[in-house]
């Protein structure tokens, strides 16, 4: 207690003070490794950088390329490195939470949630400091994985410190269109930077929409500044800002198209490996340098045009990926208006397809036909695609909106589907609003509708047609009869710009006047956020000097609605500056009419949680330092990084095809011989190095996760204890609990049940719900882990009262009342089938009754000998909690390729050639590897294939035999070695049949069988040759 006294003196007398609370905010930064503190760690406005991720030199080097640097920014003149040495000095520290989002078509890793908790160390900022109160910085190593772009970073903070410091959350992608050139510089791969922004830039230009894959393109394009070719890209979702000028050379174009050319970029669309651009008439893409990607095609040079022969109208974003798939749709115009292509982007090769039946007609053609096949007329009107959604849960289905203007000026709304190659008529959409029940003792509005887009969220099964006014429909309820809501709250004389949805329960819309709305997904009411009372205090609060307009509004990775800016200070200099826009807040002042305080308090309990989320974590430290100042060195914060690089890639081993029950990433962490003395030494500095937090979050968690996986007829429960204010229950007594209600609401509930059960607790004052989600096994197909699966959002509406309110928390005003849990019907992530190699080995020789050891046994593949039964064992890993159980279901069992000798002769079978090897329909052609010893007597005697396959069952002890008969490829194999017996490498395929899961686990793994015989005409041979 006298050394934090006297170190708390020694701070006031060099200045500094004890609290800075509220002024204070994370600042992240990302250094290259060869600038850590050297006062001159440059700020990676770009984001990560490709040619820094060389996979060769990293492995050299044991190390990433980046570090993440975490300051204190604040608002007063102070010096920053005392504040920060000051808050050190009493118990503030951050650490960073990487979280690394798993790619759209994983191939490397199979599917996984990936967080690495990361406690940060502090380094001076120059490294000839050397005295005990050295100005430093945090850092801490910046991890990314293969096959992974897109990460995101959050700073939180111990609460220790005079601090109260909320946590940051950034983006730092990877940037697959940035190159260095012969001067060491940074610049954009498809076009030149401009540095000054009010030379491109203006305030009052209108703002754009932003149009994404959400939480897979890491890098952002924003269009529509006029009269330039320009874009503004970003990797950090505009917390940095680069301007572009493209370097597209447009054609002279084609007298089919038949609008007006303009210098501007109309329109952006960034995908995870490639950006598209409308440039007047013209669709150009341009592919990311990215090796960490599986991308079929080479990285471009230039920009390339693409569907050269059509005129491109407008460009429809599809915000989610779909089975490994991104897509997006182009309008047609001028002459081949009517028309619209669906682009399919799989491994960055993109494909286009029309839109047409089995007939061959478009949309506004098959329109045509249906209206003179029924009026018997050729009146026609004229036709226009306005937008397109795209459905892929189940089947790719299209959905288009068609706009017919009558000879009378009259405009009307057709949606139409395209599936099986077949288009229906879905709806003619109505021509006047339909009120909610709240509305209909108003007047009827008579305002004609007028739409020109479409946005559709698979999970809710809302599909959302606005424009002047804004519909919506559930879709999945079509079955039963379409019908379509209208969201009041809105205007009649205004017409929407641009729609977008949070994917969270929430959306937002810009209006031709600048206007900025705000809805809950399932409600009917929509609010204005701008202009209102709200936004103005929010403005005063907020004030940014100088003048400002809005660039566009979008969700960021967090789900946080952001507003980027221009703006120029009272110098005339123009920068580019995000800020987020809180909602709730904005509401709280403005809707206090509709919405009102929260009446009662909510408290959830949740079990399990890494059950259902499926976010595996690790948590790493780094190890103790013995200066005085406790502060590291650059050779300490590389060993640090060693310890990083060499858990991912234990990581990335443990996801492989063979397993043990009793290993993880972190029990090998210390078994290599490369780091044989590291974890002695960590020991010896009383560091635990890393930890995995799967387990050690097990307990009851206060909050619902922020999604469940459930596998066929799984289940997720939680309870949720509603107590009423004390107020309320002065006031009204018993009635305020009995008032007290929850409801839930599934999108579809052929896939989904939830049970509610209902407790009143009148002694503390409120009702205790438990809540069951069960998935009712109505999926009929199978996919991988983590693939293919069908995302639902349960709705759960609680309070006293229907409407929602507002509840103070330490995160702000917030809304209450309606709760979203997204639900992923499939096979969860994290789990797999292996090959359990230590208990095969064990009861090979238990079951056969003699010990064998291969001669020469290779490090990595497991010896058999040729003449014992083989016993394969498997495990269900769950490599999120890191359990391991025995697989006790049935399985198939082939051989898919091998080589004699070694490794390097290993090859692929054909598929002809694994029938023949392996199938009992082939026996005739004596060329069978392998028999199963109960198969013995017949195919009537064993379980097998339509194509001769044997299925085996894994809770019998089934055994192998090795056939290796002599039209096989091992059935004469000879030793080079005149002393050893001939092996051969053999490529097994294992796949489940089990019908009590969503999971297909197939999987191929290596074995080496040992000791085997000579064919029968080679005996014969040498026999003959000996005599």
């Amino acid at each position: 207690m006298t050394l934090i006294v006297i170190v708390l003196l020694a701070l006031s007398v060099l200045g500094f003070t004890l609290s800075h609370a509220g002024e204070c905010e994370w600042d992240v930064k990302l250094c290259k490794t060869k600038y850590v503190s050297t006062g001159l760690c440059s700020l990676a406005t770009h984001g990560m950088e490709v040619q820094d991720l060389h996979p060769v030199e990293m492995q050299d080097n044991r190390g990433f390329p980046y570090y993440l640097m975490v300051q204190l920014i604040c608002s007063f003149k102070e010096s920053l490195g005392n504040v920060m040495l000051e808050d050190s000095m009493i118990g503030l520290t951050p650490k960073a939470v990487i979280t690394l989002q798993e790619p759209t078509h994983p191939t490397h890793f199979k599917p996984q949630r990936l967080e690495v908790e990361l406690s940060v160390a502090s380094l001076s900022d120059h490294a000839t400091c050397g005295s005990e109160m050295c100005k430093f910085s945090w850092y801490a190593p910046m991890p990314f994985i293969n096959g992974s772009v897109v990460q995101r970073v959050k700073v939180k903070s111990i609460e220790m410190g005079s601090q109260h410091l909320p946590e940051k959350s950034v983006a730092l992608n990877v940037n697959g269109y940035i190159v260095t050139t012969e001067k060491g510089e940074s610049e954009a791969s498809f076009g030149n930077e401009i540095l000054a922004v009010e030379d491109v830039l203006r305030v009052g230009n209108p703002s754009c929409p932003l149009w994404a894959v959400v939480d897979h393109a890491p890098v952002l394009l924003l269009a529509g500044i006029p009269g330039l070719k320009v874009v503004l890209m970003t990797a950090t979702e505009f917390q940095h800002t680069s301007i572009i000028e493209v370097n597209i050379k447009s054609s002279s174009g084609s007298w089919k198209c038949l609008q007006v050319e303009s210098s501007m970029i109309q329109e952006t669309v960034s995908t995870e490996s490639s950006l598209f651009v409308r440039h007047n008439q013209e669709l150009y893409r341009f592919l990311g340098n990215y090796s960490l990607l599986p991308l079929r095609v080479p990285p471009s040079d230039a920009w390339e045009q693409v569907l050269t022969a059509v005129c491109v109208s407008g460009l429809v974003p599809v915000s989610l990926p779909h089975h490994g798939r991104e897509y997006f749709y182009v309008l047609g115009g001028g002459l081949q208006s009517g028309t619209v292509y669906r682009a399919e982007v799989y491994d960055g090769d993109v494909k286009f397809t029309e839109l047409v039946d089995s007939f061959g007609f478009t949309a506004c053609k098959f329109l045509t036909f249906f209206n003179n096949r029924k009026r018997r007329t050729v009146n026609n009107p004229s036709c226009h695609v306005r937008s397109a959604a795209l459905n892929a849960q189940t089947v790719v289905t299209d959905f288009i909106l068609v706009e017919l203007l009558h000879q009378d000026q009259e405009r009307s709304y057709i949606l139409l589907t395209l599936d099986d190659s077949d288009f229906h008529k879905v709806e003619i959409l109505p021509g006047f609003i339909v009120y909610s029940q709240r509305q209909r003792h108003q007047e009827r509005n008579t305002l004609k509708l007028k739409f020109i887009g479409m946005t559709f969220n698979p999970s809710t099964g809302i599909l959302y047609i606005w424009g002047n006014s804004l519909i919506f429909s559930y879709i999945l309820t079509w079955e039963d009869g379409q019908s379509f809501w209208h969201d009041s709250g809105f205007p009649s004389g205004q017409m929407i710009k641009y729609f977008t949805l949070s994917y969270d329960g929430t959306f937002v819309f810009v209006t031709e006047q600048e206007e900025l709305w705000w809805g809950k997904e399932r409600t009917e009411t929509v609010f204005r956020l701008r202009p209102s009372q709200g936004w103005n205090e929010f403005s005063r609060l907020q004030t940014l000097s100088g003048d400002h307009s809005t660039l566009t509004v979008f969700y960021d990775g967090d789900k946080e609605l952001q507003e980027v800016l221009y703006k120029v200070d009272l110098d005339g200099k123009g920068s580019i500056v995000k800020r987020k826009i809180p909602a709730d807040e904005i509401l709280s002042f403005s809707q206090l009419a509709v919405l009102s305080e929260c009446p009662f308090d909510q408290e959830y309990r949740v079990p399990r949680i890494e059950s259902f989320n499926r976010i595996q974590r690790y948590s790493v430290t780094p190890q103790l330092v013995m200066t005085p100042s406790e502060l590291h060195t650059t050779r300490s914060l590389a060993l640090y990084q060693g310890l990083v690089y060499h858990l991912l890639q234990l990581h990335a081993q443990y996801l492989m095809v063979t397993g043990d029950p009793e290993e993880s990433p972190i029990s090998r962490m210390c078994n290599g011989l490369v780091y044989k003395d590291f974890c002695p030494y960590l020991s010896y500095n009383n560091v635990s190095g890393v930890t995995t937090d799967s387990k050690g979050h097990s307990h009851i968690t206060p909050r619902l996760p922020d999604r469940v996986y459930l596998d066929r007829a799984a289940s997720f429960s939680f309870s949720l204890f509603i107590r009423a204010h004390q107020l309320i229950l002065e006031s009204i007594g018993e009635r305020a609990v009995n008032d007290i209600r929850m409801f839930a609401t599934v999108p579809d509930s052929k896939y989904l049940k939830v049970t509610l059960q209902r407790y009143v607790k009148l002694n503390h004052g409120g009702v205790l719900y438990k809540v069951t989600v069960t998935e009712k096994s109505m999926v009929e197909s199978q996919g991988f882990p983590g693939e293919r699966l069908l995302p639902f959002s349960v709705m759960f509406r609680t309070g006293i009262s229907p409407r929602q309110c507002f509840q103070q928390t330490d995160q702000g005003m917030v809304l209450r009342g309606l709760e979203n849990l997204p639900v992923y019907i499939g096979c969860p992530p994290g789990n797999r089938l292996v090959f359990d190699v230590r208990t095969t080995l064990q009861e090979s020789v238990r079951l056969n009754r003699r010990n064998f050891s291969c001669l020469n046994p290779d490090p990595v593949t497991p010896c058999f000998y040729y003449k014992n039964l083989l016993f394969p064992f498997f495990l269900v890993q769950d490599v999120v909690l890191g359990e391991s159980r025995k697989f006790l279901g049935s399985y198939t069992f082939k051989v898919v390729g091998g080589g004699p000798h070694s490794r390097k002769n290993i090859r692929l079978y054909s598929p002809e050639e694994v029938l023949r090897y392996n199938s009992l329909n082939y026996r005739s052609k004596k060329a069978r590897i392998l028999d199963v010893k109960s198969c013995e007597k017949g195919r009537t005697s064993c379980n097998v294939t339509e194509e001769g396959f044997f299925i085996l069952n894994a809770s019998r002890n089934n055994g192998i035999r090795w056939l290796c008969q002599p039209k096989s490829p091992c059935g004469d194999v000879l030793s080079k070695n005149p002393v050893g017996a001939p092996r051969f490498f053999f490529i097994i395929e294992v796949a489940n049949r089990d019908t009590d899961t969503y999971c297909s686990h197939i999987f191929r793994f290596e074995l080496i069988v040992y000791d085997l015989p000579m064919s029968t005409s080679r005996k014969c041979y040498i026999f003959l040759v000996s005599i």
